[in-house]
């Protein structure tokens, strides 16, 4: 897209998800987003990148996967997100289920398995997970792993961006605060330890905010799983330092704080945590002896 109709289609993403408060797939549906993700990139990054911003849920994840594994996206196939079988809200009404697993693509019948909807530290995340027993039936006799990991890339850098998102605006929301709250006469944002915090989250929204322009500039499995350990990991310095700053007020229900908190624990979990990524790329770089390339960050 020109910077002027990226633009265009971020300001319709932030009409639809006001038109379509709490249902941020119908606002989707309404400005033809699986046509955007087809015909280029730069929407799902428009997408998720809103997502982050305002704290929305929705099942663009699904899509991106299908159509990262040669697939036409659509509202009735879901995708089981590795490493756990949970899936966005679309598991619950999908008319079929596949699986993004080691063994490659996984087909399962929508009729077999248990469904329920996870209310864990992200309840308003519209997460479903899948149990029970069920036999799978291998697609295509098993997709070789190049697809796989392209599609994992794709999943990554796409939460990768949520994630950064999210740090963002964490850091808004501490900062406001700490403009705003007034503690012997002055702002707390004068009084050096609450500056502090603040400039080490701004550090950590920089760095996840440059993985995932690098990972864009130039995506591929490795520059996706760098950029999703980046964010996970700065994610959740932010939220540490945020929490700080805000204090009791950021673990009230009526301040917005700790919807991000509970949903960048989540995203980071999602594809492989911070953790995960770093140690398997670690000791990919020990085992194969290799330096890994660098980000052009």
């Amino acid at each position: 897209m020109e910077e002027a109709d990226l633009a265009a289609f971020t300001a319709a993403l932030r009409q639809a998800a006001e038109r379509h408060r709490g249902d941020f797939d119908t606002g989707l549906d309404d400005i033809g987003w699986r046509e955007a993700l087809v015909d280029d990139p730069a929407a799902t990054r428009a997408v998720f990148a809103v997502q982050g911003e305002l704290n929305l849920s929705s099942s663009a994840l699904d899509d991106v996967l299908l159509h990262a594994l040669g697939d036409a996206p659509n509202p009735h196939t879901a995708v089981l997100i590795a490493p756990y079988p949970i899936g966005t809200r679309r598991l619950a009404t999908a008319s079929h289920i596949i699986s993004v697993d080691a063994a490659g693509v996984i087909s399962i019948p929508p009729d077999a398995p248990a469904l329920r909807t996870v209310h864990g530290v992200d309840p308003d995340g519209g997460w479903v997970e899948l149990g029970g027993s069920f036999e799978v039936h291998v697609m295509g006799g098993c997709v070789p792993p190049p697809p796989r990991d392209v599609a994992l890339g794709a999943g990554r850098l796409a939460v990768a961006t949520e994630l950064a998102a999210a740090s963002r605006a964490m850091l808004d929301l501490a900062r406001y605060h700490a403009m705003n709250r007034i503690q012997f006469g002055k702002p707390i944002a004068s009084f050096q330890a609450v500056r502090h915090r603040l400039a080490d989250a701004l550090i950590a929204v920089a760095s996840a905010e440059a993985a995932v322009d690098a990972a864009w500039l130039e995506p591929s499995p490795y520059t996706a799983a760098m950029a999703k350990a980046i964010a996970g990991h700065s994610a959740r310095t932010v939220a540490r330092h945020a929490q700080q700053v805000l204090a009791g007020m950021g673990f009230t229900s009526e301040h917005p704080f700790h919807r991000y908190f509970r949903r960048i624990l989540a995203l980071d979990e999602l594809l492989g945590s911070a953790a995960e990524l770093s140690t398997k790329m670690g000791s990919e770089a020990i085992r194969d002896r290799t330096i890994p390339a660098m980000l052009k960050l």
